[in-house]
C-alpha cells in the first residue's frame, strides 16, 4: 500500500471550491492572494509532511497551467527542496481535479497496485503519525472487507481548527470532530479505479461507498481558518483546546511552535 498525498494549489478548474477566487482567474492569481497561499503552504502544509515519522509516501501538487511563471517556479523549487523526488508539481489547463489526479495515478502506478489517495489542502496539516496510522488502519480494514469490495474510504474524524483573527498575531485552537471530513480523507483502492476523493462529496460518500470513521481521541489534522478559505470554514468555538492537551498537540504538530504565542508554547513545555 503506497500513500500518495493529493493537494490542489491555486488550481483553476472543477475543484469543488466555493470561493470567488476559484471561479475568477484574476482573483485566483492576485499577487497578494498568491503570496498568502504560498505563506500558508510554507508554514502549515509542507512542514507537516516533512515531519512525518513514516516517510514512505509521495506528494502530487495540482496547480494551474496559467499560474504566473515566477510563482510556478517558486512553488516547484520549494516542494522539491522539502521532499525531493517524492513530490511532483503538475500544472494543468482548466479541467476536473478528479480527472487530473486519476491521470497522474495512471501514469505513475500499475493499475492493480493498491494506493492510498490522501486529501490535503495547501493550508491544512497532518499529524506526524498520520501516514503511518492511515497505512496501518487501511491494512486492517482491508482484511475486514470482502475481496470483491475493491475500494473503501477512511476518515480520521478528530482534529483541530487553527483560527486566525484580524488584528491578532496568534491563532486560537478549537477541537474539531467531523465524521467524513475532507481533512485527510483517504481512498484505499487499486490505482486503476475510477473512484477518487476529489470526485465525490465527502459528506455523502457513505451512501455509495464502503467506509470507516476512525477516532481514538487524538487529533490527526489541522484545519486552518483564516478568512480566505476556498471552502466554507465553519468553526465550533465551544470546545477550545485545553491547556493540559497542548503538550501532546505540539508533539503531534511541531509546526505550531512557530505559530502560537510564546506564553502558550512555554507553558506546554
Amino acid at each position: 500500500m503506497f500513500p500518495i498525498v493529493q493537494m490542489r494549489y491555486s488550481f483553476f478548474g472543477q475543484s469543488g471550491w466555493r470561493s470567488d477566487a476559484s471561479q475568477q482567474m484574476d482573483l485566483l492569481f492576485d499577487p497578494g492572494r498568491l503570496q498568502h497561499r504560498f505563506n500558508l503552504l510554507q508554514q502549515i502544509a509542507m512542514p507537516s509532511l516533512v515531519a512525518q515519522q513514516d516517510r514512505d509516501f509521495g506528494l502530487v501538487v495540482l496547480t494551474s497551467a496559467d499560474l504566473p511563471r515566477p510563482h510556478l517556479t517558486a512553488l516547484t523549487e520549494f516542494v522539491g527542496d522539502m521532499l525531493g523526488d517524492r513530490a511532483e508539481v503538475i500544472a494543468r489547463k482548466p479541467s476536473s481535479a478528479h480527472r487530473q489526479f486519476m491521470r497522474f495515478n495512471k501514469e505513475h502506478f500499475a493499475p492493480d497496485q493498491t494506493i492510498l489517495q490522501i486529501v490535503l489542502d495547501d493550508d491544512d496539516a497532518l499529524s506526524t503519525d498520520f501516514i503511518g496510522k492511515i497505512r496501518d488502519e487501511a491494512a486492517l480494514m482491508r482484511q475486514r472487507l470482502p475481496a470483491e469490495q475493491t475500494h473503501f474510504y477512511l476518515s480520521m474524524s478528530r482534529g483541530v481548527s487553527l483560527v486566525f483573527k484580524p488584528g491578532d498575531p496568534y491563532p486560537d485552537l478549537f477541537t474539531r470532530d467531523v465524521p467524513y471530513t475532507n481533512l485527510g480523507l483517504t481512498l484505499v483502492s487499486p490505482a486503476g479505479t475510477r473512484a477518487g476523493p476529489y470526485g465525490i462529496a465527502h459528506k455523502k460518500l457513505a451512501r455509495s461507498h464502503a467506509s470507516f470513521v476512525y477516532n481514538d481521541l487524538k487529533p490527526y489534522y489541522i484545519r486552518a481558518v483564516h478568512g480566505a478559505n476556498d471552502s466554507r470554514a465553519i468553526v465550533n468555538d465551544e470546545y477550545p483546546v485545553k491547556p493540559e492537551d497542548m503538550p501532546e498537540l505540539l508533539a503531534r504538530f511541531p509546526l505550531l511552535r512557530k505559530m502560537l504565542s510564546p506564553e502558550v508554547v512555554t507553558a506546554a513545555g
